[in-house]
């Protein structure tokens, strides 16, 4: 009986995230969706949080529920940069609360940033979604 260790499967892992990564800058999308998935699968954070991003901002047509999946599995991995960018989705559609909600999550696992713009989201009034040196979200400068 062939016994498998988990460092063997971390290391698989990492270099199926390395190849995705490689293939998404060569922009064979698709391969490295289905690179970052297996590794994800295997239950490497950063590949769950880069496959997110690659499904519902690369790849048409967008899949948000299925990134969101990934986003809460890798913030359940303890992956500070997917809660950072849940926040970031409520940012962008004007939902403070659950902004905040994942703000404080990102804090919370050590997100600098996150914890650098949470009083400014907590306070709320009108400016409850500005980030030093980031756009508004497009909801706001449409107005």
């Amino acid at each position: 009986m062939t016994t498998v260790r988990r460092s063997d499967i971390q290391i698989e892992a990492c270099r199926l995230f390395a190849e995705a990564d490689e293939r998404a800058s060569e922009g064979r999308f698709l391969e490295a969706e289905a690179l970052y998935t297996v590794a994800a699968e295997l239950g490497y954070p950063l590949a769950m949080n880069n496959l997110a991003i690659l499904i519902e901002d690369v790849i048409e047509p967008a899949r948000p529920a299925e990134a969101a999946y990934w986003l809460r599995r890798a913030v359940d991995a303890g992956y500070d940069e997917a809660a950072w960018n849940l926040a970031m989705r409520q940012r962008l559609a004007g939902r403070r609360r659950w902004y905040v909600h994942w703000l404080r999550i990102a804090r919370d696992l050590g997100h600098a940033e996150a914890a650098e713009v949470l009083p400014i989201a907590e306070a709320g009034g009108d400016r409850w979604w500005v980030i030093e040196g980031v756009s508004p979200p497009p909801w706001k400068s449409a107005r």
